[in-house]
């Protein structure tokens, strides 16, 4: 049981330091678009990998 919880809080912890996800980034990434024009080549740039190395 001690163990279980010990490998819980630091999975907590882990995730609090790892700061934001690939899916996260590319959400606020298109969340900042002007217009629909804007968003349509936001959403062409990430289909051809603008975050892929995040």
């Amino acid at each position: 049981m001690a163990r279980n919880r010990f490998a819980q809080a630091f999975n907590r912890f882990a995730h609090a330091l790892s700061g934001p996800s690939r899916n996260d980034v590319e959400n606020d990434y298109l969340n900042g678009s002007t217009s629909l024009y804007d968003l349509e080549r936001r959403m062409r740039e990430i289909d051809r990998g603008k975050f892929r190395g995040f």
